[in-house]
């Protein structure tokens, strides 16, 4: 089984490596690869090549999945489409999604996951593997959170394990850059810790349970 990742950013990218590799471990039989944008974007009205050549996941959408579509056609694959919810509405995120798909007529096993309200809640989601790797984040930080629920999730994540907090963070942090590379950082540190399976974010036992159901018997 193939398993064929289009990911928002960098970040998750990192994190979603670290949980295939984790899952290769126990089946080594299965294959990955994935596609990291630079950003989400927005869905493209006329699908130029100047819409698409943004870097961004919803520009490129509907070139890249008939793209995979016709790739992946003749073996056992799935394309896993990752993305942040950010403040949509989730059910009405997916319908617009899924008319991507339908629209281009995707053939190819395919779903597409949110994370709610962003990647970070999936870091988030596993206080443990979070204090493995950074024994001094804030608990009253950490204790206040809901899980997944729409708060500026990033922005308590680091208020929570940045030494000095959130303003010191952009204080040192001022670019998109830096705040990516921090990201990134995040999600190695945190997500090589990770206990797959006792995660309590929502939306990453979602995410999982769309790998699990298609993993060889």
């Amino acid at each position: 089984m193939h398993f064929q990742f289009l990911i928002e950013d960098q970040s998750s990218a990192v994190l979603i490596r670290l949980i295939m590799e984790k899952i290769r471990a126990i089946y080594p039989e299965i294959t990955y690869d994935d596609k990291a944008y630079k950003g989400l974007g927005g869905f493209t009205k006329k699908n130029t090549v100047k819409e698409t050549k943004e870097g961004k996941l919803l520009n490129d959408l509907a070139t890249v999945l008939r793209g995979f579509n016709k790739s992946l056609q003749y073996i056992p694959a799935v394309i896993i489409i990752v993305l942040d919810n950010d403040t949509r509405d989730p059910s009405t995120f997916l319908v617009e999604l899924e008319a991507v798909a339908e629209q281009n007529h995707i053939k190819v096993d395919h779903v597409f996951c949110l994370a709610i309200e962003e990647v970070e809640a999936w870091l988030l989601g596993d206080e443990a593997a979070l204090f493995a790797a950074y024994p001094n984040a804030k608990t009253a930080v950490l204790r206040s959170y809901v899980q997944d629920s729409i708060c500026g999730t990033w922005e308590l994540l680091a208020d929570a394990v940045y030494p000095g907090g959130l303003r010191k963070f952009r204080k040192d942090c001022p670019s998109y850059i830096e705040v990516g590379q921090k990201k990134s950082e995040w999600a190695k540190e945190i997500g090589s810790r990770m206990n797959l399976h006792e995660n309590k974010s929502p939306s990453f036992q979602s995410f999982l349970s769309e790998i699990d159901r298609r993993l060889p018997a």
